[in-house]
């Protein structure tokens, strides 16, 4: 049995998902045969509920797979006397699906065009490269040149303003912890 199975926490729960699973998938019967009342239709309500449960679906679930597991070979069995009878009328949908599952299918391809566009704020970028520049000594000459007589008074005033918005910056270090 599954583990989700096995990791149910009473017998009834157990019986529930079984009964559910293998009659039919009819909630109300399950909970039914499972020994849950039936007063004034109280089975109906407990299966709902039952069903609303993560264990219970867990379980239903590990259930479910290996049953579809175990129904593999009779699969396998229908379909080869599909693919021996030449005038079976789905003979040519089993030979695809044959030939599909052991990768053996027609290629196909998807062509895909991606297109998209970056937003970048220039101005913050420039900032921050004029911010850097100042750090590391560029003469002003340099600065001219590279934003412009316009430019570089426009974002000095911008920078000014960052900082100022930013607040003190405090310097020091870490003193030793303990």
């Amino acid at each position: 049995m599954p583990e989700e199975y096995r990791n149910l926490r009473d017998s009834r729960r157990k019986a529930f998902v079984w009964n559910y699973v293998f009659n039919g998938a009819n909630g109300s019967a399950a909970a039914r045969a499972a020994g849950y009342s039936d007063v004034k239709e109280a089975a109906k309500v407990r299966a709902h509920g039952l069903l609303q449960r993560d264990d219970v679906n867990d379980a239903i679930k590990a259930l479910c797979t290996k049953f579809i597991f175990s129904l593999a070979p009779k699969a396998l069995l229908r379909l080869n006397e599909i693919l021996d009878n030449p005038k079976h009328p789905k003979l040519t949908k089993a030979i695809e699906m044959t030939l599909d599952r052991a990768g053996q299918c027609a290629r196909t391809a998807v062509d895909v065009n991606v297109s998209g566009s970056v937003q970048v704020n220039h101005t913050d970028a420039a900032i921050e490269d004029l911010r850097r520049l100042k750090a590391l000594g560029v003469p002003r000459d340099k600065l001219l040149e590279t934003f412009g007589y316009s430019g570089l008074d426009r974002y000095e005033r911008m920078l000014d303003e960052a900082d100022r918005r930013a607040g003190p910056l405090i310097e020091g270090e870490v003193a030793g912890r303990g």
